[in-house]
């Protein structure tokens, strides 16, 4: 039996009256209805793991989340603006290059957000995810210093996984960061 969690109910409801602008006895049921068959008919990562004291149940929350999406942002203009300034001048300086970057956490939500974002971000793009053990393979337009792009990648992974980690994923990455 898939589960359907109230949480998860409330929040597809409220976005179902946002979308339609309207707050109405008509759009609270329909909104209900459809959640409750959306949530029972799919089987969405963060319900896999959700009985109790499981440590693979994702754990948002919500500053470092916030902290995510200004991260990504911030990430995303830097880039915007890299990518237009080696546009702009005349020199052809294109360094393409293909890293792999061996990840720290082996969670799948993590591993799909890093490859969107990283995909978002003009100048690079994920090629392949592989897990066990999770590697990403990148390839990157302007690739100057290896090492820099995969700190900055370790980074993103960081920042992911404080924001929306289960709790093995963040003993994972406090453990990888031991000397």
């Amino acid at each position: 039996m898939r589960r359907v969690t109230l949480s998860a109910v409330v929040w597809l409801t409220s976005l179902w009256i946002m979308l339609w602008n309207d707050l109405s006895m008509a759009n609270l049921a329909s909104g209900l209805v459809v959640s409750v068959v959306l949530l029972a008919a799919n089987r969405l990562p963060f319900a896999a793991g959700a009985t109790a004291g499981n440590d693979d149940r994702l754990r948002i929350s919500p500053l470092h989340f916030a902290y995510f999406v200004v991260y990504v942002v911030v990430q995303l203009i830097r880039s915007n603006l890299s990518l237009a300034r080696k546009i702009l001048t005349r020199t052809n300086m294109v360094n393409a290059g293909v890293i792999a970057v061996p990840m720290r956490t082996c969670g799948e939500m993590t591993m799909l957000v890093m490859s969107n974002v990283i995909t978002l971000t003009p100048g690079t793009i994920t090629i392949e995810a592989k897990g066990s053990p999770a590697v990403l393979y990148v390839n990157v337009l302007h690739l100057d210093d290896a090492e820099r792009v995969r700190n900055e990648l370790h980074q993103l992974e960081s920042v992911c996984v404080r924001a929306f980690g289960s709790r093995s994923a963040r003993s994972q990455l406090r453990e990888a960061r031991l000397p």
